[in-house]
């Protein structure tokens, strides 16, 4: 497949898309399967953040700390490390602006420095977090352990007891079968 050039290293996406459509869902497949295991091999990214590129997410490393909630460590992250205002925040997470201003007052309350090195092994995607039906550490926990780790990776990665891994989980699968008996 050659590719028409715009500019100097700029594809023609019209070009590209319209190959593309021609393409039967096998060779879209492979096709697609070649270019993320390109860029992975090239720039050594994970498939993981390929596919969460476009939504704002939160590493599990900014959970390594035994002072702040999980909220407050989310909050924390995106208004210092990302540089979100206060209503950004709260529309990404689905609170109040004001819920948003009081739990990151207290989070610098009790973590006054900066996160400094945070793992970004596991990105958990904004909108994983916004859902109210779960709390924000119901949201993370299901996000994590969905990725099929066990209780004890878990209870490690969030600086919790196993059996508090357990206990959440538990409450997430439940809600989860409650919202499937009502579907």
């Amino acid at each position: 497949m050659s590719l028409k050039k715009k500019g100097e290293n700029e594809a023609d996406t019209d070009s590209i898309i319209s190959k593309f459509k021609d393409l039967s869902k096998e060779d879209k497949i492979e096709l697609i399967s070649f270019f993320i295991n390109e860029l992975k091999r090239l720039h050594q990214v994970s498939e993981q953040e390929i596919f969460q590129k476009k939504e704002i997410s939160i590493p599990a490393g900014v959970f390594s700390n035994d002072k702040l909630s999980s909220l407050e460590a989310i909050v924390k992250y995106m208004k210092e490390e990302l540089k979100l205002r206060f209503s950004k925040i709260g529309k990404l997470l689905n609170r109040s602006n004001k819920t948003i201003w009081t739990t990151y007052s207290k989070a610098v309350k009790k973590m006054p420095y900066p996160f400094g090195f945070i793992s970004r092994d596991i990105l958990i995607p904004v909108s994983a977090i916004s859902n109210r039906s779960f709390s924000t550490l119901e949201s993370v926990v299901g996000f994590i352990k969905d990725l099929d780790h066990s209780n004890h990776e878990v209870a490690l990665m969030l600086h919790l007891d196993d059996r508090t891994i357990w206990t959440v989980y538990d409450r997430v699968k439940k809600k989860r079968g409650m919202k499937l008996d009502t579907e």
